[in-house]
């Protein structure tokens, strides 16, 4: 996905001007169509005012950038209650927080947990799954991880 890492290359000065988190980047296509789907967020969450303020400053870099050469929906939109958690910086900011998170290799003969996010230290993650206990997980190795909506 050259696309996203581009498009978050050129939009993260705007974001960090704007005291703007960008959580997530997707260029999918739903219904026929490209879509270019960013998440933000701040300290106390995102509004309506927010989203829209910031699907400007982004649409306006993007048409000059002119790197996405089809055309493209753009969605900027908060991550929502069962947020994704990418980067260390994310783990560390929802500890005591349940989450769900998917692995690339098993670890005890299991992909999905599902539980407590304990701490974080040295691109690690320790969860207090629900079925396993603790467990410790390489950030490399996870595929996905959200906020369980449950918390």
């Amino acid at each position: 996905m050259e696309i996203v890492k581009t498009v978050e290359e050129i939009l993260l000065p705007i974001a960090d001007k704007e005291n703007i988190e960008i959580v997530d980047i997707e260029y999918v296509k739903e219904n026929k169509q490209k879509v270019l789907r960013i998440y933000i967020d701040k300290e106390n969450g995102v509004n309506l005012d927010d989203c829209t303020k910031m699907s400007n400053l982004f649409g306006d870099m993007l048409d000059k950038k002119d790197i996405i050469k089809e055309e493209y929906v753009l969605e900027v939109s908060s991550p929502g209650l069962d947020r994704i958690l990418k980067k260390e910086k994310d783990f560390n900011r929802f500890k005591g927080y349940k989450i769900k998170v998917t692995t690339a290799v098993a670890i005890n003969n299991q992909k999905h947990f599902n539980g407590q996010l304990v701490t974080t230290a040295d691109n690690k993650i320790v969860i207090n799954d629900l079925t396993k206990g603790i467990v410790e997980i390489e950030i490399s190795n996870i595929i996905r991880a959200k906020l369980d909506q449950d918390f």
